[in-house]
This record gives structure tokens, C-alpha cells and sequence, in this order.
């Protein structure tokens, strides 16, 4: 099963590009063989910010390679939040350029893809609960749709 991370880096992407050409031919080859879903990353004052979707297996692999090579970062697995409604990934479309557009919008179909198939019925419950079945997401209201009762 997949979950939805976020990694910031202590560094820049720049900076960080040094850091890959470091990397021994094997690790680099791990890195570009990690089968993700879906990623979107930026730059925000000199921190690379990476949000991804992944089975768990393959990036535990990753951080086990940024780990072995004291690449610093702080993680979050966020896959709880963004099904609860806790974290709004609206919140990170400042980052979105002309350059990167095409990729965020792939991420939030996969995003979308990922809260539907991860929803049930006690998740929108809760948020009916807490929101008001006006403000569930577009997503909730249509697994609600398609709900069998």
C-alpha cells in the first residue's frame, strides 16, 4: 500500500545535486529505479521540499540511501492528514510556476486517485462531522455518491 510523504531537505536543490553526484553508481541507480506514483517538489528559502506517494517498501529504501550518505532531511508521513482533511495541499500551490504546473497537476490527480481509494465511510463521517457536509472536499462528496448504504 502506498502512503504520501513529505521530505524537507536542509539544503537547496542545487546543493543537493552535489550531494547526488557523491552518491555511488549502485545508489543512484537505486534511487532512479524507486516506482513512486506521483511527486511534486520546489524550493522554498534554500530547503528543497519533496511530497511524494509511495509504497512504504520502496521508500524506506530511499531514506535508508539519504541515511547511509548523511544527507540530512526531515520527514512526515502525511497520508493520514490528507485523508482527514488535515493537511490542504492548496497550501503549497504558491510554489507552482509555469515550469512545474504540468507535474502538480499530475501529483493532484494521483493525489485524488489515492484519497479515493484510501477513503471509507467513517473518515467522511468524521469530517461531516467536523466540516459540515457543504464543506467536505469535492473528493468525499463523491465517494459518497457512489457509496452503497
Amino acid at each position: 500500500m502506498s502512503s504520501i510523504y513529505q521530505i524537507k531537505f536542509f539544503k537547496s536543490s542545487l546543493k543537493l545535486e552535489d550531494d547526488y553526484d557523491q552518491l555511488s553508481d549502485i545508489d543512484k541507480e537505486k534511487i532512479s529505479d524507486i516506482n513512486s506514483e506521483a511527486f511534486f517538489d520546489f524550493d522554498d528559502d534554500d530547503r528543497y521540499n519533496f511530497f511524494i506517494i509511495v509504497d512504504k517498501l520502496e521508500f524506506i529504501s530511499y531514506i535508508r540511501i539519504l541515511n547511509d550518505n548523511l544527507i540530512s532531511f526531515e520527514i512526515n508521513d502525511i497520508s493520514e492528514d490528507i485523508l482527514k482533511g488535515k493537511f490542504d495541499i492548496d497550501s503549497i500551490s504558491e510554489y507552482v510556476s509555469p515550469i512545474n504546473a504540468l507535474r502538480f497537476s499530475f501529483f493532484l490527480d494521483y493525489l485524488d486517485e489515492w484519497v479515493y481509494s484510501n477513503l471509507n465511510i467513517d473518515i467522511v463521517l468524521d469530517r461531516i462531522s467536523e466540516v459540515g457536509i457543504r464543506h467536505l472536499r469535492k473528493i468525499e462528496k463523491e465517494f459518497l455518491d457512489n457509496y452503497n448504504f
